[in-house]
């Protein structure tokens, strides 16, 4: 059993989820919250690039990226993009996340070009989704 000191010093795996869908959000991150994760939430790719510099300043980083590619704003290829620009900058300091592509349509050769973890289909299953988290956060 932690020491009550430590127990706030602990923290929950972060999910962060980037959708522009708010409706896929709200219900990702209960279903995540829920499982033992901290979601967190971006309505597109720019967004979740401010909050990762923010957060990487108190020194919280996600363990996985679910990413829809269809946004507006800065789409999922361009979020990625931009991702593994930040990566070479600050290799480093800032841990490498799992990314799971979320979307409802993509062929084969797209998933290989992206260069994520996973691919979920849309519509998907909450425990589908739960059970590929639970497999990167491990």
């Amino acid at each position: 059993m932690l020491q009550p000191s430590l127990q706030h010093e602990q923290r929950l795996p972060v999910v962060l989820v980037v959708d522009d869908n708010p409706a896929i959000r709200d219900m990702v991150s209960w279903a995540l919250e829920l499982d033992g994760y901290e979601p967190a939430e971006a309505a597109e790719g720019q967004e979740a690039l401010d909050w990762m510099h923010n957060a990487a300043r108190e020194g919280r980083y996600p363990s996985v990226i679910l990413l829809d590619l269809a946004m507006p704003g800065m789409d999922g290829a361009t979020f990625l993009a931009r991702l593994q620009e930040y990566r070479e900058l600050y290799s480093s300091s800032f841990p490498r996340p799992s990314v799971v592509v979320i979307t409802a349509n993509i062929d084969a050769s797209d998933v290989v070009k992206l260069g994520v973890e996973q691919v979920i289909i849309k519509p998907f299953h909450v425990r589908d989704l739960l059970d590929v988290v639970r497999l990167l956060t491990c």
